[in-house]
């Protein structure tokens, strides 16, 4: 994990084309993401989604690159959350 807070330009920068876990979260009063810290990163997704599904607390996911086909994405980590809403509630 890094030991130092780094805002979401900062990530982009130590980690291009990455996936980030990302802990510590700081969420402006639109959810957007801050800052926080990276636990994990990867530029595999899965790695990123293996060590999520093991974490107990609150988390983001973050992709530093460009993202090919957003509509795709957006799909499959909603049905992400769904599944990790489902494990961390019951």
């Amino acid at each position: 994990m890094t030991k130092e807070r780094l805002t979401i330009e900062e990530m982009e920068q130590q980690y291009p084309d990455e996936w980030l876990f990302i802990v510590d979260c700081e969420i402006s009063e639109n959810t957007e993401l801050l800052s926080g810290h990276v636990l994990v990163h990867s530029p595999s997704r899965a790695d990123v989604y293996d060590i999520s599904s093991r974490y107990k607390g609150s988390a983001a996911i973050h992709y530093t690159g460009e993202m090919l086909d957003p509509l795709r994405y957006q799909l499959e980590i909603t049905d992400f959350k769904m599944a990790m809403w489902r494990v961390l509630s019951g």
